[in-house]
């Protein structure tokens, strides 16, 4: 089965070597979530938060996971010195306790053997990593664990996701989904059982099962049967008044949660009906949760054409570009407000009582950015009725409050 596998889908190969990453890595990621504190995390420039997990998962994965020449490029989140050689280890400043040495270690030795496994498949050479090592780091410092995934996109030589691996470590068991969009292969899905032992459990070399999400049962088209009421993702935090206006238009329930990725995978167990995000996120974040999304028949798109603020009319679908670049390749001058998230540098980032101004140049802005904000459904919403209702839900709420693209 493997061996076929590695030489017709290559995209699905990965998927299946990935999520073993996933779960050798968890063991080390439970260890650290569970005594986080002020020594082991810290504040970044941006004022967003940064663990041991974050820098050290990333590095296990382009050190020696995703090493050597296989790749194109790989695009992590954190830019940090990570040292796994001489004791004490460390991340950037940060200390990793001595009792969590041998969780490291063997996980370390487990992205090693899983990099031998990796195929020489000629479609490789196209594909551009994006890794977000724990998404939803936040909720992570903050005893909210089972809202954090890691994710991980493979993107073709033209930007597009292709596949990807969304894992959530801390759910007991272990979640977790993933997707090749264009495998040929079960209709373009990637095939579950391909990724789980004959009795039905995940293949892990840590002992440990994981539960792959099952597709909810699709709803039908008509009216009575689609969008009369269901619930809207938004981040924890405080949301915009565009958000506010189009859970009223809609008759939406707020379901707060934390991560993008956690919030894709909600939409695959149809906790929710939609995901609108008009404030930033990045590439890392959605590459992967794209690529699983689209490939069990949901959608993930910039809210900007959605809504008609883009070049496109209202409902226009069109996705974020996924590429190893210098600039901002989805930059658009004039729409997006300028963030301590988003601004290049720091000195551009706007100071506390300093107005808000948009940015006009590109150079201004993180390379990654996600600035178009972002909309996305799952299968049981992707029907034309659907997105339409939703779709003009916004265009009303729209008129009152404007997306944020913040």
């Amino acid at each position: 089965m493997m061996a076929k596998i590695a030489t017709e889908f290559p995209l699905t190969r990965l998927c299946t070597i990935t999520k073993q990453a996933c779960d050798a890595l968890t063991p080390m990621i439970v260890q650290f979530y569970s005594a986080i504190n002020s020594d082991t995390s810290k504040l970044k420039a941006d004022k967003s938060v940064f663990t041991i997990a974050d820098g050290t998962v990333q590095h296990l994965l382009v050190e020696h996971l995703f090493s050597g020449n296989k790749f194109k490029a790989v695009v992590g989140e954190e830019e940090c010195t990570v040292n796994l050689t001489v004791k004490p280890y460390t991340v950037d400043d940060l200390t990793i306790p001595d009792e969590f040495c041998p969780a490291v270690e063997h996980a370390r030795d487990e992205m090693q053997r899983l990099r031998n496994e990796i195929p020489n498949a000629p479609k490789y050479g196209d594909l551009t990593i994006f890794i977000d090592p724990i998404d939803g780091t936040r909720e992570f410092s903050s005893g909210k664990g089972e809202q954090c995934s890691i994710c991980i996109g493979f993107a073709d030589g033209e930007g597009k996701a292709q596949a990807g691996v969304v894992y959530r470590p801390i759910t007991a068991p272990p979640t977790w989904a993933a997707g090749a969009v264009l495998e040929e292969y079960k209709d373009g899905r990637l095939d579950v059982a391909a990724v789980k032992n004959d009795n039905g459990t995940s293949s892990s070399s840590s002992n440990k099962s994981s539960t792959a999400l099952t597709t909810p049962t699709i709803k039908g088209t008509n009216e009575e049967m689609t969008n009369v009421g269901g619930g809207l993702l938004t981040s924890n935090g405080t949301i915009s008044p565009f958000l506010s206006d189009v859970m009223s238009e809609l008759n939406y329930s707020r379901v707060p949660s934390g991560g993008a990725g956690n919030k894709m995978l909600m939409l695959l167990e149809g906790k929710a009906d939609a995901y609108i995000q008009d404030r930033g996120v990045s590439r890392w974040d959605t590459c992967g949760a794209q690529a699983c999304i689209e490939a069990y028949g949901g959608v993930l798109t910039k809210l900007s054409e959605f809504t008609g603020n883009g070049i496109g009319p209202p409902g226009t679908m069109a996705t974020y570009t996924y590429s190893e670049s210098i600039n901002n390749v989805d930059f658009v001058p004039g729409l997006s407000w300028m963030t301590a998230y988003n601004a290049r540098r720091k000195e551009d980032a706007p100071k506390k009582n300093e107005s808000k101004r948009k940015a006009e140049q590109v150079d201004e802005i993180q390379p990654y950015a996600n600035l178009c904000g972002l909309f996305a459904v799952g299968p049981t919403m992707c029907d034309e009725h659907s997105l339409t209702k939703i779709m003009e839900g916004c265009q009303r709420a729209k008129m009152v409050h404007p997306p944020s693209f913040d």
